[in-house]
Formats: structure tokens, C-alpha cells, sequence
């Protein structure tokens, strides 16, 4: 019976089966990611003091241009505050990154193993930095950081903060 399976799945060893199989991996592992993530904080808040800890920066390095000590001790004070606050936000997040990494390390070496360090993908033109040919690991971080930075924007777990804000 697993000699079976083993011949079905020999398909995935090679391009482009591979390289689709390896960004399907990704992408569940991306997606999985983000509705952890997004679920385990509160989207509002984490955004709320995101902007907070913007305009405490300002603030701190306009009192600190203007020289002003009461102005920069208030600035300092704030600073403190939404630092203490986004310290809770994060060690919530890293408890659920947590969740996902002990899994991540008991399949990554059965996906080593099976890809090993054959060749996955094939980059399409000569670029410099960056290799003709791509193994398992150097296809499945491109396709990790790629897909992460896209899902991470579409739960609202990154964001760019406006100056009028």
C-alpha cells in the first residue's frame, strides 16, 4: 500500500508539480498563520496602538527639538506606556505563533527529506542575486515571505499608518 502512495506522489518531486506542490504548502501554512494571528489579538486595538506609538515618536522627537524638559518627560512617560501595552499585544501573538511552529518542526524535515535538494523551480530569466534554479527550501522561503506579507495585509495584521492619523 505505501509503495502505491509513493509512486503517486513521485509526481511532486519535480517541477512543476513541485513548484506548485511547495506553494500550496505555503500558502495553507500562510493562511493558517494569519487566522491564527488574527484571531488571537484584537485587530482594532493592535491598529489603535500602532498609530498611538507613531504619534509618541513624533511627539518625543519634536519636544526633544524644542528642548522643552516637561514636554519631554510627558513624551517620555507616553512613550512607556503604549510600550508596556504593545508588549501585552506581542506576547499574546508569539503564544499563538508558538502553536504553529511546534507542528512546523516535526513535518519540515518529512518535506526535507522527500523534496531533498533537487531542483523545484526554475527562475525565469537571469537576475542578479538571485539563482537560476531554486531547491525546496530556497522555493519555499520565497513563497513563505511572498504569501505571508499579502495574507498578513489582507487579515489586517499589517498596515501602513496614514500621517494624518
Amino acid at each position: 500500500m505505501f509503495h502505491l502512495i509513493a509512486l503517486d506522489l513521485s509526481q511532486f518531486k519535480t517541477p512543476p508539480m513541485a513548484t506548485l506542490a511547495i506553494l500550496g504548502i505555503s500558502l495553507a501554512l500562510a493562511t493558517f498563520t494569519s487566522v491564527i494571528g488574527a484571531r488571537s489579538i484584537d485587530l482594532d486595538e493592535n491598529r489603535r496602538l500602532m498609530i498611538a506609538s507613531s504619534k509618541a515618536r513624533k511627539e518625543m522627537m519634536d519636544s526633544t527639538r524644542s528642548g522643552n524638559q516637561k514636554r519631554i518627560d510627558k513624551a517620555q512617560r507616553r512613550q512607556q506606556e503604549l510600550l508596556q501595552q504593545q508588549t501585552a499585544m506581542t506576547n499574546s501573538r508569539m503564544k499563538s505563533s508558538m502553536l504553529f511552529t511546534l507542528p512546523m518542526l516535526l513535518v519540515w524535515p518529512t518535506l526535507g527529506n522527500f523534496f531533498g535538494n533537487t531542483i523545484v523551480a526554475n527562475f525565469p530569466f537571469n537576475f542578479p542575486y538571485i539563482p537560476l534554479e531554486f531547491s525546496f527550501f530556497q522555493w519555499y522561503l520565497l513563497c513563505s515571505f511572498s504569501l505571508n506579507t499579502v495574507l498578513n495585509r489582507l487579515f489586517g495584521l499589517s498596515f501602513e499608518i496614514d500621517p494624518e492619523d
